[in-house]
């Protein structure tokens, strides 16, 4: 499990902090819409964890599990988004409301790894 949990940091590591996500995402995740954008890169997330967790689990079980990660990680991206323009000041990095947000989407996004994971094996 150990093995797979790690694999699926790495897809989300690439999938958010790569050339994988570009510019057109970018913009649209920092305000939360439109959502064309945010969905297309939350597929990127699902494509890649799909891949690798075809080696580890039956077909079928992954394609939901890929499901669930591009449900999850659209919803946490807009909500995001959302935040930034609601609340301006969770979007200035200077400001230490920036970090807290964005430690608390990590950790959302962190947490969705994990279940997968768990219910890869359960």
């Amino acid at each position: 499990m150990i093995t797979l949990i790690l694999l699926l940091l790495v897809c989300h590591l690439l999938a958010d902090f790569s050339p994988l996500s570009t510019d057109w995402m970018l913009r649209a995740k920092s305000k939360g819409s439109p959502f064309f954008p945010i969905f297309i890169h939350a597929g990127v997330h699902a494509l890649l964890m799909l891949i690798a967790l075809f080696f580890f689990i039956p077909i079928a079980l992954a394609l939901k599990l890929a499901a669930l990660q591009w449900i999850c990680h659209f919803a946490i991206d807009v909500w995001k988004g959302k935040m930034n323009v609601y609340f301006p000041v969770v979007a200035n990095q200077a400001d230490k409301r920036f970090w807290m947000l964005f430690g608390f989407d990590q950790f959302l996004h962190q947490s969705v790894i994990l279940v997968m994971a768990w219910l890869s094996f359960n």
